[in-house]
């Protein structure tokens, strides 16, 4: 076949216009061996990932996990019934994505976890407030939480507020390990408010946590803007905090200043004796316990051996005459 022969297009322009015009109509159709069949494209959306499911955080997934018991056994004891609680997976996306998730009116807690700058808060759906209230003022399984609501009563609030108290100071105590916080209530809002906590393009941190009443299960969330965890990221992303040199080196400077001026219990362990039991029961005041001729002894500080040395008599006085220091091997043997 030629080059000019093997150029040429197999239809013209008018011919693919008029294929595609019969195809459409149906007055061309689409063969195949099971006969004619016409391809049918179904619409498909793609829905924006609004948030993200991460393990990025073990150290704060170790945290929740300590948190979760403690959460467990402060409602068990403000609800006078066994509550139990388990951490949930951590989701990272946007607050206003955050608080779309959700249909029903919610309850927010908000505290300023001091020292750190911001606001985090507590996050809890209706059904955890109305099993909260509903168990705080007596009632039972065989009751069952009051319908949807719209706008929660002062005192849902409130009792609802006592909960998360115990959320609040629960993050206090598990979070000691990493930073020393003096967390605040700052008010409690529902969702139906406009709450300003955070942007509604902030990234925050959310943890979910599972919270069971009998045969019921429900969630709430503990909401952390990223910006307000700033200076822990690093350490709850599991990595090591970078060390200052010039810090390590005032505390190196302080502890060669200030620990030969510490003092420290000195003693020694001269000479030795075997005797049976029946002997020592039978001591009594007053009795001599023979030993060996001490040659050496060891000298402890703080119950921990240092050296030793001969022994016998200087200026009038017993004495040690240090012989060797006592490597560490040598100390542990």
């Amino acid at each position: 076949m030629s080059e000019e022969t093997s150029n040429e297009p197999v239809l013209t322009g008018d011919e693919k216009e008029a294929l595609v015009e019969g195809v459409e109509t149906g007055v061309v159709e689409v063969q195949s061996t099971n006969g004619a069949t016409y391809a049918n494209v179904a619409e498909f959306e793609v829905a924006p990932r609004n948030c993200i499911v991460t393990n990025s955080f073990p150290r704060l997934q170790t945290i929740n996990r300590k948190l979760a018991a403690h959460i467990a056994k402060s409602a068990s004891k403000l609800l006078n019934e066994k509550v139990e609680v388990a951490p949930g997976p951590l989701t990272v996306g946007t607050w206003g994505d955050f608080c779309e998730q959700g249909t029903e009116t919610a309850l927010i807690y908000e505290f300023a976890p001091q020292p750190l700058e911001g606001s985090a808060v507590v996050y809890v759906q209706n059904g955890v407030v109305a099993h909260i209230v509903e168990t705080f003022y007596g009632g039972c399984q065989e009751n069952p939480p009051r319908h949807k609501a719209e706008n929660f009563t002062p005192g849902e609030t409130s009792v609802t507020a006592l909960f998360c108290d115990g959320v609040v100071q629960g993050i206090k105590e598990n979070w000691q390990g990493l930073v020393e916080l003096s967390p605040e209530k700052s008010g409690v809002h529902q969702s139906t408010d406009i709450v300003e906590v955070v942007e509604n393009s902030a990234l925050v941190i959310s943890s979910e946590f599972d919270i069971h009443f009998g045969d019921e299960q429900f969630y709430f969330h503990v909401v952390w803007p990223t910006a307000t965890l700033t200076p822990l990221l690093p350490v709850l992303e599991g990595q090591k905090r970078d060390r200052d040199p010039v810090e390590d080196e005032r505390w190196e400077q302080s502890l060669r200043t200030r620990l030969p001026d510490a003092s420290i219990d000195i003693s020694t362990r001269i000479g030795k004796s075997i005797m049976n039991l029946r002997d020592v029961a039978s001591l009594q005041v007053g009795d001599v316990i023979d030993l060996e001729n001490p040659r050496t002894g060891t000298v402890f500080a703080d119950q921990v051996p240092v050296l030793e040395g001969r022994f016998g008599v200087h200026d009038g006085c017993y004495a040690l005459e240090a012989t060797e220091w006592l490597t560490t091997a040598q100390a542990s043997q």
